[in-house]
């Protein structure tokens, strides 16, 4: 529970902010980061989207510092802020999740369509899109898509959470789309 003086002090920092004083914003954000990242991580399980939802929310708060009242607790509307971050995360996860799964004829090793010179140029340019990935996201992406290792599995290969490196799966996948789109066209 706060105290008055917590409070005072927290309004004190609150107006001067709304003044103009960054340095006032700043120590409010320091204050509440850690808080902020627990609420961002129990929405999104990745230590990462948590930290881009915390450094979005804290940017949010700090053009919007002018609309708060001082004199509540700063911490709920921090966090009301951030929570909306995390959903808008959520929201473009889905609708990126459209899987690779149009380009997976193209990623097989070329045995199969030797004959069908077509599919061999797209499989090479597949596969030049993914060499072309970061080391740790190409590895992850060719233990899922050739080795048809389980999340599980690549894990525990790796040394990482699973949560990771489904995130690292999700983040290979975007890049590849981003790359591969213009050629092959949206499906």
């Amino acid at each position: 529970m706060k105290t008055l003086q917590t409070l005072d002090w927290e309004s004190h920092l609150v107006n001067r902010a709304q003044a103009g004083e960054r340095v006032a914003f700043e120590l409010l954000a320091d204050t509440y980061r850690g808080q902020l990242l627990a609420v961002a991580y129990r929405q999104l399980h990745n230590t990462d989207d948590a930290n881009d939802a915390v450094q979005e929310a804290l940017y949010k708060a700090f053009r919007a510092i002018h609309a708060f009242t001082p004199g509540r607790p700063l911490l709920p509307w921090l966090s009301r802020i951030c929570s909306n971050c995390c959903i808008d995360i959520l929201r473009s996860r889905k609708a990126e999740t459209d899987s690779i799964d149009k380009y997976e004829f193209a990623l097989d090793d070329g045995n199969d369509y030797a004959d069908d010179v077509e599919q061999s140029i797209q499989g090479s340019v597949v596969m030049a899109s993914v060499n072309r990935l970061p080391r740790h996201y190409r590895e992850i992406f060719m233990m899922r898509h050739f080795r048809h290792m389980e999340v599980g599995e690549i894990a525990a290969a790796v040394n990482r959470p699973e949560g990771t490196i489904k995130s690292w799966l999700f983040r290979s996948r975007k890049l590849l789309r981003k790359e591969l789109e213009p050629m092959f066209g949206a499906a």
